[in-house]
């Protein structure tokens, strides 16, 4: 098979002596969906104290911010199923204030607990159409394939619904392994469980610090996958791909016979 795009071939030059490849989840496999203001507004709104879109859509950017903000204040959150039930709920918390403030501090904390367990439901989210079959394609091959994410307990159950565990052989999750990215212990836990050596093994992820950085750490190959098309290949130190038909050029396995070639940045 002619490779389809030559852009990351100095990244990968024996793309044959793969054996595992590891997934983030979150903005590799799925996607937030409905967005996050409506999610909150169809939750306020079945709890009677509905809150109007247009003000959550406004706050969203400010909460955001402050995500981030306590993001970077507690890194460890991510290895701690409790603590990522509070920074979640601190996040609704601020989304919500400007919309639901004036019902006191109490009533505020109430509703953002409501929306944050939402968020721990497959409803929440859908998979990016590229997904199943990519997996598909990569099982066939017979490459070991696992995740390893950032993300509370639920995630098991999120995957199960979207029948990705059917793909997965195993799953190592920031809250039940009780570390957090870029920890490489969670790589390497990957790769006891998928019984390979760094030099055989892919992590794709959407973070650079988070998932690549985690990965080369233990010497894991990362390869950064960018959806929104932010990026362009010369400013990153490692594989860049846009969907993950474009990491089955990377390894060079057949694109799925469905899939119609789609114009690509060089």
């Amino acid at each position: 098979m002619k490779h389809r795009f030559n852009r990351n071939r100095r990244w990968l030059p024996h793309p044959q002596a793969i054996q595992a490849v590891f997934f983030d989840v979150g903005f590799t496999l799925l996607e937030q969906s409905p967005s996050i203001p409506i999610v909150v507004r169809n939750v306020m709104a079945r709890r009677g104290t509905p809150v109007p879109l247009e003000c959550l859509q406004r706050s969203l950017a400010q909460a955001e911010l402050k995500f981030g903000q306590f993001s970077r204040e507690a890194p460890e959150t991510w290895g701690d199923e409790q603590e990522i039930a509070e920074i979640w709920r601190r996040y609704f918390t601020e989304l919500l204030r400007p919309c639901y403030g004036s019902a006191g501090d109490e009533a505020l904390a109430e509703a953002a607990a409501d929306v944050q367990r939402e968020f721990d439901l497959a409803s929440s989210y859908a998979l990016y159409p590229d997904v199943e079959q990519s997996l598909a394609a990569l099982k066939e091959r017979g490459i070991k394939l696992g995740v390893i994410s950032d993300w509370g307990i639920a995630l098991g159950l999120i995957m199960r619904s979207f029948g990705l565990t059917e793909y997965f052989d195993f799953a190592v999750i920031s809250a039940t392994a009780r570390r957090a990215k870029p920890d490489p212990e969670l790589y390497r836990l990957a790769l006891d469980r998928a019984n390979v050596v760094a030099d055989y093994a892919l992590h794709v992820g959407d973070s650079y610090v988070r998932d690549a950085l985690g990965a080369r750490a233990v010497g894991i190959t990362p390869v950064l996958i960018d959806r929104m098309r932010m990026l362009q290949p010369e400013v990153v130190d490692c594989p860049l791909v846009y969907d993950l038909y474009e990491l089955l050029d990377l390894l060079d396995i057949e694109r799925p016979s469905r899939e119609e070639p789609t114009d690509q940045p060089a």
